[in-house]
């Protein structure tokens, strides 16, 4: 019998085993993967309920934020209209012999800069509540794309347990077919004796093992093809998943902006509320030095009455909308506290969803090589099938 046979026999039983080697190797990689995808998608889902409770407790300051910006602005637009009173007062007070000239002068000024402070306060205002209403709208957004998300990782941690199933599966295949390329290695060698003893029932086993051999390629084949299909699809899935979350990390960056813009309208209005509509404190007293005489005309007392009374009740509302200012700054400090850690754990969300990404890409990447190692092993399980089978019948 011609001697290449047997060269060609033990050369293609070596690479038989050699390819199997790495199509374990490949299998076993996928399953690293796999492994690490699931604890990476573990400790997303942590942080991710971390996040979502933290989303729920700002999304109730916001809203107790915006009430508040709320409430000053009401106080606020009632100093307004209160201001328009005095100054028609003042006016219609103005040039009369009853009344103190430079006492009304000193209130003419004191309410005009009140009117000014005030009219600033409302603008202020108006601005950080169109923005409480835009972040409140992108807090529910939020909210609702997590729920979505949530649901979206602990469906990609099943489909990782599958992929990690299906390595598994793959690595017996491999495994046995390892064992099995390695004995044939070994006992080809004995092949050129039993042709020569014509031990045909050697021969007939060593068909098998080899007919057998690249069946069981075949079907690792089949499933690596398979895994194949469904690594893409987790690939595609775990994709759309990052691109999922980098929306939802722009949406909380953008509202992050939102909220830093009225941390500096709000450091504007302290300084109005906190300070300057408190210089109108002391018309309170000034009003009363307004008329000095006992017995005055009916109009100018009534006037007069009004005036003290309007100037009373605005510096208790100057007071009150004060205290509502000290109120809201300690709860934008806590709320800027919280806002700051959601963005901060969104970042770190996002990392863990990037290495999910790389660990799902490289899990792929691993799945190919069954798929070529096992299609070459169906061809090499064959020729050696073929050549035992010539030798079989050259042995009689």
């Amino acid at each position: 019998m011609d001697e290449s046979i047997f060269t060609d026999l033990h050369n293609k039983a070596e690479e038989f085993g050699s390819i199997e080697r790495l199509v374990s190797e490949a299998s076993r990689l996928r399953k690293k993967y796999s492994e690490e995808s699931i604890t990476l998608i573990k400790q997303s889902l942590e942080i991710g309920d971390i996040l979502n409770h933290e989303f729920e407790i700002i999304s109730r300051a916001n809203h107790t934020m915006r009430d508040q910006d709320t409430a000053i602005q009401n106080c606020c637009h009632i100093l307004e209209s209160n201001t328009a009173r005095q100054k028609e007062l003042l006016g219609a007070l103005r040039d009369n012999p009853h009344v103190n000239q430079t006492v009304l002068r000193q209130m003419e000024e004191m309410v005009r800069s009140l009117s000014d402070s005030v009219h600033k306060a409302i603008i202020l205002l108006h601005m950080l509540i169109e923005n409480d209403n835009e972040i409140i709208l992108m807090d529910n957004l939020i909210i609702n794309r997590k729920k979505f998300q949530r649901d979206s990782i602990d469906r990609l941690k099943k489909l990782a347990f599958r992929t990690m199933e299906d390595a598994d599966s793959a690595i017996r295949g491999s495994s046995s077919n390892l064992k099995r390329g390695l004995q044939l290695v070994e006992r080809i060698s004995d092949v050129k004796r039993h042709l020569t003893e014509k031990n045909s029932d050697e021969i007939k086993r060593l068909i098998d093992e080899a007919h057998t051999g690249w069946n069981i390629a075949a079907a690792v084949n089949r499933s690596s093809a398979t895994q194949m299909l469904f690594a893409e699809q987790v690939g595609q899935f775990t994709a759309r998943l990052h691109e999922d979350s980098e929306a939802i990390r722009d949406l909380v960056v953008e509202k992050h902006k939102l909220f830093s813009r009225n941390l500096e309208l709000s450091t504007e209005l302290t300084v109005i509320l906190s300070l300057e509509i408190k210089e109108y404190l002391p018309a309170g007293e000034l009003v009363n030095g307004l008329c000095r005489e006992a017995n005055l005309p009916a109009d100018v007392r009534r006037l007069a009455s009004n005036l003290v009374s309007y100037a009373t009740i605005a510096c208790r509302d100057i007071l009150h909308v004060s205290n509502l200012n000290f109120d809201m700054t300690d709860s934008i400090k806590l709320n800027a506290d919280i806002e700051k850690k959601s963005v901060d754990l969104t970042r770190t969300e996002m990392e863990y969803f990037e290495w999910i990404r790389q660990q799902v890409q490289s899990m792929t990447e691993a799945t190919r090589y069954p798929i070529e190692g096992s299609e070459r092993n169906i061809e090499n399980g064959k020729l050696l099938e073929n050549y035992l089978r010539k030798i079989q019948e050259a042995a009689g």
